[in-house]
């Protein structure tokens, strides 16, 4: 990295063994180069100061192969083109005290170089990552996410998936000023091999060569320019991946190395089935998504293989631009260094393919290549993971729309036509989003905003309702999934949290209160959203839901209710909902009233999917209290008021379920109380893990108010239960 340039009459040069050069003038201004591993480094000296200390007044910094001392007097003579040439890639950053400027230099698909404009200065890092955790704002580039969902494109220009951030090119030479300038200057690229012959030759020429072996001709080809060499490793190490769980056509080795002699090649398979794919990690280790699957087996067999075979030889083919990051990634990492020689050339080149393993295989082996498996598809990968893909496709972003996007789901998974790789890449963005470090100083004009207000979970807050103090401690537990036995779940947690409260706590009623979407998972109300088809009247009601039933303002949420609650029902409170909120939720039958959207941050699997209401909650609050009566003391049980179930969201809070608990009795219209208790939602809206919220009478400590006016309060489809002398203040 490279921090802010000033002009400075003269430098002090410092050297340390993790190749940090810095620059420290009399001002106390510091430049100083420092790049992820160790590397020959240099300063150039002229003359003498006043103090007969030497003069320095530039340092170089080189990743890759190259004469440090060398590149600097091409610099002196020819400025900074002079610093790219050569066939060796390498990269350098150079630091110019007398021009006061920053120079960096990328020689043909050398290691990365990345930088932005930081304060009044410069930060130049080999990743974009080193960059965000240097201060560098997460502020996602709209136009290029827009251009890699719509057509795969990335690594073309300077510019990269981060606004703030630039990259440097192949070939070309960029110069920062102290001001705030950026000059570019550019040579011609080395001449590539100009047939594949001479690039599988080139590729395969030297070094413990190990090959990643694909399906198809280009892998046999690969494969047969490899053991064709002379001085090769006997026998030849080859990779495969097979990928056994998606779909037919992957699960087995290619056919390239069927009819080889036996200890012709070491071959090592590797399969991978669908939930083992690391995107988190490929995203993380490449800083920004990339539209090509087989960088990802490139990745993930490459990082592998360190201790084995020096030089990994691919034989997929596609866009080339993307191979330098995951080149540099693996090299710097994993000490592999990685070649893609075909993609260079036509992917459809089958007679030229051909003819290389006619000449290098036994002659079965062009019909078995023929033959072989497939390659691993976005179709295959969104067919592992429908519910996530669904959730990542649900979001409202300007990059795509989210309605066009999940029924192109429904029509993968269908095995209908649609564009799998551009639902692939929308997802891969998505996952990319939720890695980034600073995802707060995103531009909020292009997240979800919809989420509501989130309570505080992990310590008890007070309110007062009818003028008595409740104290509200969410309880946190392991998330629930489709069929658990909540009543079996509960116990153990509500147990400890009133292990921890104070003796007085427990001598007064006490309320256990459950979030219904939670208790509507393990009852499987459960509907993806990629087995949704939302109709014409859904799309058109939910449009019209926004301004007064917002939790329907999705079409697949709609749908789901227009099929439980029904058409004309639904319809009649989303039309008088355009008059006013109040009228659209007291005409709104129960099913649909009590319906849960899917959110952003929702824990899965509600966050792609809609959540139907609850079956039966005051049979399921019944049980909560039967499940308590085997784990909490006998006393404590006795103070115990009752057990709810209750949905709250940006409407309000409703009561669905309620069984009275031995101490009843003492509390005034317990209903009430408890949807006032929750009518801001204290157990949280999004991923707090806290579905079980205890309410208990407190001291009355800096409290704060409820509104018992706020819609919702009480159970849905019956009046509202509302407490007369409930302190209301705003």
């Amino acid at each position: 990295m490279a921090n802010p340039l000033t002009p400075i009459p003269h430098f002090d040069l410092f050297y340390r063994h993790d190749a940090l050069t810095r620059l420290i003038g009399p001002d106390g201004v510091i430049l100083e180069l420092a790049v992820r591993s160790a590397m020959p480094a240099i300063a150039r000296v002229v003359g003498e100061s006043e103090a007969t200390e030497p003069l320095v007044v530039a340092a170089l910094a080189v990743d890759g192969v190259a004469s440090p001392s060398a590149l600097d007097g091409r610099y002196v003579d020819e400025g900074p083109p002079g610093l790219i040439g050569g066939p060796d890639p390498y990269a350098l950053v150079l630091a110019d005290a007398e021009r006061n400027v920053l120079v960096l230099a990328r020689n043909g698909d050398g290691p990365g170089l990345y930088y932005a404009r930081h304060g009044d200065g410069w930060l130049v890092a080999s990743e974009p990552m080193a960059l965000l955790r240097a201060g560098i704002p997460a502020e996602p580039d709209l136009a290029v996410i827009g251009d890699f969902v719509h057509d795969g494109g990335c690594d073309t220009d300077a510019r990269t998936f981060l606004a703030p951030v630039s990259r440097v090119l192949p070939g070309e030479a960029i110069v920062l000023t102290i001001g705030g300038g950026v000059e570019s200057m550019s040579v011609d690229p080395p001449a590539r091999p100009a047939t594949v012959s001479a690039a599988l030759a080139a590729a395969l020429g030297d070094g413990r060569i190990g090959v990643l072996l694909g399906p198809g001709l280009a892998g046999a080809a690969v494969l047969g320019t490899a053991l064709a060499r002379p001085d090769r490793t006997r026998p030849l190490p080859v990779h495969t991946v097979s990928f056994p769980d998606l779909g037919s056509g992957t699960a087995t080795a290619p056919g390239a190395l069927v009819p080889l002699a036996t200890g012709t090649v070491a071959a090592v398979n590797h399969p991978v089935r669908g939930r083992d794919l690391d995107l988190d990690a490929f995203l993380t280790d490449l800083g920004e998504p990339v539209p090509d699957l087989d960088l990802y087996v490139l990745w993930a067999i490459g990082r592998r293989l360190g201790e084995h075979v020096d030089t990994l030889v691919d034989c997929a083919s596609g866009d080339p631009s993307t191979v330098a990051r995951v080149r540099d990634r693996v090299s710097a990492r994993y000490g592999v260094t990685v070649r893609s020689p075909l993609r260079d050339f036509d992917p459809h080149l089958g007679r030229v393919f051909e003819s290389i393993v006619e000449s290098t295989l036994p002659a079965a082996a062009v019909h078995a290549a023929q033959d072989g498996p497939g390659a691993l598809t976005a179709a295959n990968v969104l067919r592992a993971w429908p519910d996530e893909v669904a959730a990542a496709l649900a979001q409202p972003r300007v990059w795509h729309d989210r309605a066009t996007s999940i029924d192109s789901l429904r029509r993968v998974l269908a095995g209908e036509p649609a564009d799998a790789e551009r639902l692939l890449r929308t997802y891969l963005v998505e996952r990319w989003l939720t890695l980034l470090p600073e995802l707060g100083a995103v531009d909020p004009s292009i997240m979800d905003n919809e989420s509501g207000f989130v309570a505080e979970t992990g310590s008890p807050d007070n309110v007062v309702v009818a003028g008595t103090v409740w104290s509200r401690l969410p309880v946190r537990m392991e998330p629930i999934g489709a069929g658990d036995p909540i009543a079996d779940l509960v116990g153990w947690p509500v147990a400890d949290a009133l292990a921890g409260l104070s003796r007085d706590a427990g001598r007064r009623p006490w309320f256990v209160v459950l979030s219904g979407k939670p208790l509507a998972v393990a009852q499987h109300r459960i509907c993806p959203l990629w087995q949704i088809e939302p109709g014409r009247a859904a799309h058109r009601l939910a449009r019209w839901a926004r301004r007064g039933l917002p939790r329907l303002a999705s079409p697949w949420t709609m749908q789901v209710a227009l099929d439980d609650a029904g058409r004309p029902r639904v319809a009649l409170a989303v039309l008088l909902g355009l008059v006013g909120a109040g009228w659209g939720e007291r005409l709104l039958p129960a099913a649909a009233a009590n319906i849960f959207p899917p959110r952003r941050d929702a824990v899965a699997p509600a966050d792609g999917a809609v959540v139907r209401a609850p079956l039966r909650p005051d049979e399921a609050a019944g049980a909560l209290i039967d499940a308590l009566a085997l784990v909490v003391p006998t006393e404590l049980m006795a103070t115990l008021a009752g057990a709810a179930v209750v949905c709250a969201d940006e409407a309000g809070s409703r009561l669905l379920g309620f069984a009275p608990g031995p101490n009843l009795d003492e509390v005034r219209d317990p209903e009430a109380v408890v949807a006032l208790l929750c009518l801001d939602n204290p157990a949280g809206q999004t991923d707090e893990l806290t579905p079980l919220v205890l309410a208990y009478h407190a001291p009355p400590v800096r409290p704060s108010s409820v509104d018992d006016q706020a819609i919702g309060v009480g159970r849905p489809g019956r009046a509202s239960a509302g407490v007369a002398e409930t302190t209301a203040t705003h």
